[in-house]
């Protein structure tokens, strides 16, 4: 039988699904014929009631932090201060018990040899899951994002981070060294093998050839600055083609469809101007790769999008520390494009990027340099295939170091010491709890 490598998926910003993407898709290159690769919707597939609305939640906070002003950025340092991911444990374990306790059942309805993560809870849940349930399956985080946070489970399992500000707060953040890995960041197959040049993609989506063409989106509801900046621009009447992705958020979708089709009483394109706007598009980078310039918010994976469609960045908003990194890193380190938080200024350097190429051309030139390090996804493949080899030959000895024994009652409490400690607790499936999580739990047994 193949062993089950298992990817759960999160709705938390659609860049956890197309990172994700980016995995499943170098897997299942390098080992569709070796292992049994599965994707999962964890948090919603099975209808759990609690569950559910804990992906409902998730989502809710994210749209948060993008649409309340500070919001985001009140909230990641205040985590921090309050204890990061052991607050978050305690949460989770002692406050949201209905949903963690599902989503421990999701998994283990599942039953995988090798647990894949990009979420700090599904990696809760993972790290759990392999104390709890199954010590034996072996789990592999990949940080989509630039930078990282305090929100993540240090204990267990291999820690994948996609540059070295990232790696630097792993280190900071007490990772143990020999569980973390750094590779380049994941994008996925689709914009990776991208062959059409921006020429053809204007002639696939119906734009002009000849004008200066600019695409705004702002995340996957378009709750930030997005639609400000598209108002300013279609107020500026700018000969250019401007397209404007609304993403999930329909009533956005509705407001500028108007204006498109000629029906808003606040808003007419000007003559010189082309307008079109779009809901939520799976093939969204090929839009980028339309652009002179993608404007856009500090999202990770959609700028890492536009950067394998050749398209330079223009950052408009950062709402919390995960999108500041990506400043750091692909505007401050390697010169990707540039930050533009004012309308006015956007409004100035597109009508300077129109006179002269000369900046553009110069973060095109820095996009080659950054895309020739490679697509971090088959590196991760290769982690996780090395990981499950790990995890079978550990089963096939334990098999045999057993074989002719009685059998082993796993599901039977056993009381177990810590070593070095002195303290005594009871684990599920004799399986050890830590001197802190004896002094924060209520232990049961079963």
């Amino acid at each position: 039988m193949k062993q089950k490598i298992l990817l759960t998926y999160v709705e938390s910003g659609f860049g956890h699904i197309s990172s994700m993407d980016s995995i499943y898709d170098a897997l299942c290159e390098k080992y569709g014929d070796v292992y049994d690769i599965q994707k999962s919707f964890i948090l919603t597939e099975d209808g759990f009631p609690n569950l559910t609305r804990m992906n409902g939640f998730l989502i809710k906070q994210v749209q948060n932090t993008n649409k309340i002003p500070y919001f985001g950025r009140f909230i990641f340092p205040i985590i921090k201060l309050l204890g990061g991911h052991k607050l978050l444990r305690f949460f989770h374990r002692q406050m949201a018990v209905k949903s963690f306790k599902q989503g421990l059942e999701a998994l283990k309805r599942r039953q995988p040899n090798v647990i894949i993560t990009n979420h700090y809870f599904t990696d809760l849940l993972a790290v759990e899951y392999k104390r709890r349930i199954d010590p034996d399956v072996a789990i592999v985080n990949y940080n989509p994002d630039p930078t990282l946070h305090t929100f993540w489970d240090n204990r267990d399992g291999l820690f994948i981070v996609n540059n070295p500000l990232a790696y630097e707060k792993a280190l900071k953040y007490r990772f143990k060294p020999e569980n973390l890995r750094q590779v380049t960041p994941c994008v996925r197959g689709c914009v990776e093998c991208n062959s059409l040049s921006r020429s053809e993609l204007r002639e696939k989506f119906g734009l002009p050839q000849d004008k200066f063409t600019v695409v705004i989106a702002d995340g996957g509801y378009m709750l930030g600055r997005g639609p400000k900046f598209a108002k300013k621009l279609i107020k500026s009447g700018l000969p250019i083609t401007l397209c404007v992705i609304a993403g999930s958020n329909k009533k956005r979708y509705e407001y500028f469809k108007a204006i498109e089709d000629g029906r808003s009483d606040k808003y007419k394109i000007a003559s010189g101007m082309t307008f079109k706007t779009y809901e939520f598009l799976p093939n969204a980078y090929e839009l980028y790769g339309a652009a002179d310039v993608f404007l856009t918010k500090g999202g990770p994976n959609a700028v890492l999008d536009s950067l394998y469609m050749h398209t330079p960045v223009m950052i408009n908003y950062c709402p919390h520390v995960i999108e500041a990194g990506t400043v750091k890193v692909f505007i401050d380190r390697h010169g990707c494009g540039e930050t533009v938080f004012g309308k006015n200024r956007a409004i100035r350097r597109i009508g300077l990027f129109m006179q002269d190429r000369s900046a553009l051309t110069g973060y095109e030139r820095n996009i080659d340099m950054l895309i020739a390090d490679g697509n971090g996804a088959a590196a991760v493949a290769e982690i996780i295939g090395d990981e499950a080899r790990k995890q079978r030959e550990k089963a096939v000895a334990l098999g045999a170091a057993f074989d002719g024994d009685d059998a082993i009652e796993t599901d039977a409490p056993s009381i177990t010491i810590q070593e070095g400690d002195g303290i005594v607790g009871i684990a599920d499936g004799g399986i050890p709890l830590d001197a802190e999580e004896l002094a924060a739990d209520v232990v049961t047994v079963q």
